[in-house]
C-alpha cells in the first residue's frame, strides 16, 4: 500500500490515506485505488467520471477543480496537470530496473520489441515488455494491450511490478502522442531506437515538421557522446540524428557509410557489413527486408546494452515475427498474409516484399481508419492500384466518418483498374480470397490494416468482434 500523504506535499489531509494505484482513467478504478481527474479540455474532463470511480471503490479524488459542496473524499490539487510525474514518481519505484529500452518510429515498433524480447529469452535473461499487442514479462501475467504507450501511471506501475519480479530489463514502445504528452515521465531510458519515418497521425501533430520534430525530442540529450541510440538510416530523420550523436549506431539497407550496411541475398537470407559489431551472415524464418531492418534495429540495441554478449549464442532461425506482422497462412500454392501496414510507407513495403517473392498475381485488401490522418488515403490507394494486380478496398475502423467518403478519399487519385469497393469487411475478405484460390500458383493475397486486432470500431465508440484471421481461417477450413 502506499501513502497518499507522501504525494501530497502541502496538502494537509485530515488523516493519511493509504491506497493501491492512481487510476487516470476510471475504467481501471479498483476498490483501494486513487482517481486522478484529470482535465485537459472540454472534451476530456476526468471531473465528469468522479461518481463512476466512487462507484467503482475509488477511496478518494484528485482534481485540479475545487469540488466545495462535495462531502466525498475529493482532494484539490492545484495544477493538478502539471504535476503528474511528481506523482508517478513519489507513488512508484522501479529500482531493479537497470536497463530500460524505448522503441519509437512510424512502424516497427512492435516487431522491434517482439525481437528484442526474444533475443533476451533466448540468452535466459529476465526481461518485461509493453506492446501494441500485449505486455508482461518474465514471471509477470501476460495481458493485452490498448494502446502503445500506456498513461504514465500504467507505466510507472509497469515498471514497479517488473521491479517486484526483479527484472532488470524492460522494453517500451513510445508513440509520438506519448512523447508529446509526456506519458514516460522522467524515466531513463539508456537506450532508444528509431525505426523508420515516415507520414502518419497528421490529423494530430500538424504536419510532417511537427511530426518529426516530437520524434526527435524522444532523443533530447545534452551528452552527445552517448553509445545508447539507434537509427535506422534509411529516412532523413534517422540520418539527422546520426549526425548529431556521433557515437550511436546505425543501419540502412542503402547507405553503404552506416555503421551496419545490409545486402540481401534471398528472401530470407541477409549478409551484414558491420566491422563485426554484428555477425555477417544471417538467416531468418520470415519475409519482409523491413522487418529484418527492424530485427537489426534490436541487435544493435542489445549488443550496446550488452557488449559482453556473444551473439553467435542466438538462434536468428526461430525468431518469429508478433501475430497479424507478416502472419503467414498457406493456400496450397498461394500464401495470404496478415499485417497491420496502415501508412503509406509500411503499405508500400509490405507490397514489394510480396512481389519479389511471389511470382503468380498480386491481390491488396485494405481500408482507412476514420476520424484519423486523411491526408494518406489517396497515398494508399495509389500505392495499391500501383503496385498490385487487383486491389479490394474496404471498411477498416470507420469510427464517427462516412465509410462512402473514407473510400472516396482513397479512391481520389486512381483509375479505379482492377479495384473492387466491398465496404463489409468480412464480404470483402471472403471475395479476395475466391480471387486468390482461382489466381495461379505463386500469387499473394495481403490483408493490411488491422493486423491483430480483433475488433471493428464504428461511430460512438461502438466496437464489433471481428478478426481477419479468423475469417481467414474459416474460409480455408471450409475450401
Amino acid at each position: 500500500m502506499k501513502s497518499l500523504n507522501n504525494l501530497l506535499d502541502g496538502n494537509k489531509l485530515k488523516s493519511d490515506i493509504q491506497f493501491k494505484k492512481l487510476c487516470i482513467n476510471s475504467n481501471d478504478i479498483e476498490p483501494g485505488d486513487i482517481f486522478v481527474a484529470l482535465k485537459n479540455s472540454s472534451k476530456r474532463d476526468g471531473n465528469k467520471y468522479i461518481d463512476h470511480a466512487f462507484d467503482n471503490g475509488a477511496l478518494a479524488v484528485l482534481s485540479g477543480i475545487h469540488h466545495a459542496n462535495d462531502n466525498r473524499n475529493i482532494i484539490h490539487v492545484s495544477k493538478l496537470e502539471e504535476k503528474l510525474v511528481d506523482l508517478a514518481n513519489k507513488a512508484y519505484a522501479y529500482n531493479q530496473v537497470k536497463k530500460i529500452f524505448g522503441i519509437t518510429g512510424t512502424n516497427g515498433k512492435t516487431s522491434t520489441i517482439n525481437f528484442l524480447k526474444q533475443l533476451h529469452e533466448q540468452l535466459n535473461m529476465k526481461v518485461s515488455f509493453f506492446n501494441s499487442i500485449e505486455n508482461g514479462g518474465s514471471g509477470l501475467k501476460i495481458l493485452s494491450s490498448n494502446m502503445t504507450t500506456p498513461d504514465i501511471f500504467k507505466l510507472y506501475r509497469f515498471l514497479e511490478i517488473s521491479s517486484e519480479h526483479n527484472i532488470e530489463n524492460s522494453l517500451l514502445e513510445v508513440s509520438s502522442h506519448a512523447i508529446h504528452q509526456k506519458r514516460t515521465g522522467d524515466i531513463e531510458i539508456k537506450f532508444k531506437g528509431l525505426t523508420s519515418f515516415s507520414e502518419d497521425h497528421l490529423d494530430y501533430h500538424g504536419n510532417m515538421e511537427k511530426y518529426s520534430d516530437i520524434k526527435e525530442s524522444f532523443f533530447d540529450s545534452d551528452d552527445f557522446s552517448l553509445e545508447g541510440y539507434v537509427f535506422n538510416e534509411d529516412n532523413y530523420l534517422g540520418t539527422k540524428l546520426k549526425q548529431k550523436y556521433k557515437n550511436s549506431y546505425s543501419y540502412s539497407f542503402h547507405k553503404k557509410d552506416a555503421d551496419v550496411f545490409i545486402h540481401k541475398s534471398s528472401s530470407n537470407k541477409f549478409l551484414l557489413d558491420s566491422d563485426d559489431i554484428l555477425p555477417k551472415k544471417i538467416n531468418v524464418n520470415f519475409q519482409g527486408d523491413h522487418y529484418f531492418s527492424n530485427l537489426v534495429c534490436a541487435l544493435l540495441l542489445f549488443k550496446v546494452a550488452n557488449q559482453d554478449v556473444n551473439l553467435s549464442n542466438i538462434d536468428f532461425f526461430d525468431l518469429s515475427l508478433p501475430e497479424g506482422r507478416n502472419q503467414k497462412i498457406d493456400f496450397e500454392g498461394r500464401d495470404v498474409f496478415i499485417d497491420f501496414a496502415h501508412t503509406p510507407d509500411a503499405l508500400d513495403a509490405s507490397l514489394k516484399s510480396l512481389r519479389s517473392t511471389h511470382s503468380g498475381n498480386l491481390i491488396c485488401l485494405f481500408g482507412c481508419g476514420g476520424d484519423r490522418d486523411k491526408s494518406k488515403r489517396s497515398k494508399m490507394g495509389k500505392i495499391a492500384e500501383n503496385l498490385s494486380d487487383q486491389v479490394f478496398v474496404t471498411n477498416d475502423n470507420p469510427r464517427s466518418e462516412d465509410p462512402e467518403t473514407i473510400v472516396g478519399d482513397i479512391l481520389s487519385e486512381c483509375s479505379s483498374k482492377n479495384i473492387n469497393v466491398i465496404f463489409d469487411r468480412k464480404e470483402a475478405i471472403l471475395e479476395s480470397l475466391e480471387s486468390l484460390v482461382n489466381s495461379k500458383p505463386g500469387s499473394a493475397l495481403l490483408i493490411a490494416g488491422k493486423g491483430n486486432e480483433n475488433y471493428q470500431e464504428f461511430e460512438n465508440g461502438l466496437r464489433k468482434d471481428f478478426s481477419d484471421f479468423e475469417v481467414v481461417m474459416s474460409f480455408k477450413n471450409a475450401f
